[in-house]
């Protein structure tokens, strides 16, 4: 694949947040979906004189709201307690409670950098446009958009760092000083809801626009994600309840959007089909792919098959799920597994789940169809033989004793099939990739978002109608009745389980304040056996032993590069200082 760049003038080094360099982007063209497929360079000149061109530019602006599927370090779940990831340095520090102020970006897959250049992409087309003879109502309209992008980087900094700053220029070459400081929590806050508010009255309506263009009903859904944050305990430490109602508001205008469907059918395959791209009714904004510019952004034909399946598919099972995540299923009759009362057979501990169990995992004795090693849909067995355990010959295709690529087998003996393609080889073959969109919003999470407010507010009432509507698109599962205590529980764990894979925990782990509850603490998988005809199943198997929390790591460091470069003016995070 060819790759080529756009540069503009450069001022400070690649790195630095001061620089103006309009960073080398991959451009894209549009079609039914927007299509990131690389065009030739173009001057800054030709950009900002042709309509067509600076659509492409635009377009190319969309690859730095980054998707999780084109790197080993994608996906933030390995840095929960809902998953382990053995192969991510980044991630492992984090969980080991090792993050210092050198080595962040390396949780953060280097977001400083990748959203400052995004913003700086933006603040140059708003400043060139401004004398550009282009028609107006196209520059308004692609500016937009990239307002749009912008208000997003400024949501994922803020999730991660709290306070950044608020850059809406270029540096000019005679500028004294390049040094900036940080804004507020609530200031970049407002600046994001300030951006969304003005673009949604410019934006088009998701019916009328190219799939993965910025639509009023996406810029509707930042906003109300942005609020539900700037609410929560780390943002909102005063538990101000006029930031749960603004939340509230905002999660309650996208519950409402028309043109949206949650699953309706009540089926496992259902809500498997809305991430393998089969179901896209619930999507609001998402990463879309083309085979020409598939999930692992040509570049080793990878993608979240490779990430996710098991070894005997020819992949890394480099994200695995933990015994926590799946013993927070619930039974068909409401309870845990471990509840008493719930009817759990731990030696036979996968029937009679909720439905989603089945759509998001891969298990011992789930049913799958294996592109790789016996290209036939069978039984998955993770187990190993009891009597000669070290016998590749005896043992499961899926286990760490397997005969074909046992270094890659899942280290708890499960692995996720949300956002897999059954079928479909983990690495691309001949014209085959992975195209299935990365959803950043659907409806659903809006229907949690809008629960959480009116709990925080002591409305449980609309809490429970929110939750439950969640809950009866899965057929068969029994409404939440909770109330007090016991219903902000039954809620975290209904988002929990609803929302696994979607880069949620992370976030809401850090935002709820529940770090020590949920990384202080060893992952766990299972161990399994087969002796004779029989299943064993251990339950005290640890994977890491080496997880903690420490306070600091709700905040990532701000790069130590960057404080350096501003003089000072900008402020490390507590816990990161030298």
């Amino acid at each position: 694949m060819k790759r080529t760049y756009i540069y503009s003038f450069l001022i400070g080094g690649r790195n630095s947040l001061s620089a103006i360099l309009l960073a080398a982007a991959l451009l894209a063209g549009c079609s039914k979906a927007l299509d990131l497929e690389p065009l030739d360079s173009f001057s800054e000149k030709s950009i900002f004189s042709d309509a067509a061109t600076l659509n492409l530019f635009v377009n190319g602006t969309y690859r730095y709201l980054r998707q999780p599927f084109s790197a080993d370090d994608g996906l933030t779940e390995g840095m929960t307690d809902n998953a382990y990831a053995r192969y991510v340095g980044g991630q492992l520090a984090y969980t080991a409670g090792e993050i210092v102020r050198d080595n962040g970006e390396g949780m953060t897959r280097g977001l400083w950098n990748n959203a400052f250049t995004a913003i700086r992409r933006t603040n140059s087309f708003l400043e060139q446009a401004a004398t550009s003879k282009i028609d107006a109502s196209i520059l308004t309209s692609l500016g937009a958009e990239m307002r749009f992008i912008r208000a997003f980087e400024y949501f994922d900094l803020m999730k991660f760092y709290g306070g950044v700053p608020i850059i809406t220029n270029t540096f000019q070459l005679d500028a004294k000083t390049f040094d900036v400081s940080r804004n507020s929590i609530e200031e970049v806050t407002a600046f994001i809801v300030k951006e969304c508010d003005e673009i949604i009255t410019v934006l088009p309506g998701f019916a009328s626009a190219p799939k993965g263009k910025a639509t009023k009903e996406a810029a509707m859904a930042l906003k109300a994600r942005t609020l539900l944050y700037a609410a929560s305990a780390l943002f909102n430490p005063s538990n101000d309840q006029n930031k749960w109602i603004a939340a509230r508001d905002a999660n309650k205008a996208v519950m409402n959007l028309p043109g949206f469907n949650m699953i309706s059918n009540g089926s496992d395959a259902d809500y498997y089909n809305t991430f393998n791209g089969k179901n896209q009714t619930e999507i609001i904004f998402a990463r879309y792919f083309t085979p020409a510019n598939s999930q692992s952004e040509n570049t080793a034909g990878e993608g979240a098959n490779f990430w996710l399946y098991p070894n005997s598919m020819n992949a890394w099972s480099g994200v695995a799920p933990t015994q926590d995540i799946v013993d927070s299923y619930e039974m068909m009759n409401g309870k845990l597994p471990l509840e008493a009362g719930s009817g759990y057979d731990p030696q036979n501990p996968y029937v009679n789940r909720d439905p989603r169990f089945y759509a998001n995992f891969m298990f011992n004795g789930a049913i799958f169809y294996d592109p790789h090693t016996t290209k036939m849909t069978r039984a998955l067995q993770y187990y190993r033989d009891k009597n000669n355990p070290s016998n590749p010959a005896l043992n499961g295709h899926e286990s760490r004793g397997a005969a074909f690529y046992a270094d890659g087998a899942s280290p708890t003996s499960y692995n996720f099939k949300k956002y897999t393609v059954e079928g479909l080889e983990s690495r691309s073959i001949g014209s085959v990739t992975q195209v299935n969109p990365w959803i950043y919003f659907r409806k659903t999470e809006f229907y949690l978002n809008y629960a959480e407010c009116e709990i925080a507010l002591g409305n449980e009432g609309p809490a429970r109608i929110a939750i439950n509507a969640v809950r009866s698109k899965i057929a068969g599962l029994i409404p939440v009745t909770e109330s007090g205590d016991a219903l902000l529980v039954r809620y975290r764990r209904e988002r929990r389980v609803e929302l696994v894979l979607e880069d949620h925990r992370l976030h809401d782990i850090r935002r709820w304040k529940t770090g020590p509850e949920a990384l202080n603490k060893p992952v766990m998988g299972v161990d399994i056996y087969k002796n004779g005809s029989v299943m064993e199943y251990n339950y005290n198997f640890v994977v890491d032993q080496n997880r903690r929390w420490v306070d600091k790591m709700y905040w990532a460091p701000i790069p130590y590069s960057e404080i350096q470069r501003s003089h000072n003016k900008l402020t490390q995070n507590p816990g990161y200082q030298p």
